[in-house]
């Protein structure tokens, strides 16, 4: 969790002194290395659709693979039963990836940055509902892989619990694309 603060504070301040670059004196001798147009601003809408949303889904596996490999070492035969649920919050970062594309496919040359805006933001809701639903479907399938251990005719509950928190994500990929759509 430590990692991804530093990195969205890092790209925050990136950003900003790249725009503070532009409006600045580097840009009235010649330019800055970050340059606000569309194309820049839906750049940065889709990597962040994708990597909020890979950042959530890394540390989701993290979580529930690290209990899976525990529950493994205790009864290695429900490996079958414990995959899914470690898996589970891997398509957050699917989401993430497929709306980044479906943003990146928008441009088009001679696009202005009110276009780029709109396309920005559309990579938002994924991101951040990717990011937030994936550690904590990570946190849900690691209680479900304990509820497995103890019983494992309770896989299919455990599974259900799991889906529920991906529920949240479904809506945040629905939204970007519906924004996406919009533009």
């Amino acid at each position: 969790m430590r990692l991804a603060r530093l990195t969205l504070i890092l790209g925050i301040i990136l950003i900003a002194t790249g725009i503070w670059a532009q409006s600045g004196s580097v840009a009235a001798n010649g330019g800055s290395w970050f340059k606000l147009d569309a194309i820049a601003l839906i750049l940065f809408g889709a990597g962040t659709a994708a990597v909020l949303s890979g950042i959530g889904s890394s540390i989701g596996i993290g979580i529930a693979g690290g209990m899976a490999t525990g529950a493994m070492q205790e009864k290695p035969e429900l490996f079958g039963r414990f995959l899914p649920l470690a898996a589970a919050p891997g398509t957050q970062g699917i989401y993430g990836i497929a709306v980044a594309v479906i943003i990146i496919g928008k441009i088009t040359t001679g696009m202005n940055v009110d276009v780029g805006w709109h396309l920005f933001f559309a990579g938002l809701p994924v991101g951040f509902a990717g990011l937030v639903s994936g550690i904590w479907q990570g946190k849900v399938c690691a209680g479900g892989i304990g509820l497995v251990i103890k019983d494992p005719g309770q896989f299919g509950k455990a599974l259900v619990m799991a889906v529920l928190v991906e529920f949240y994500a479904l809506l945040g990929l629905i939204a970007s694309i519906l924004m996406v759509g919009k533009v």
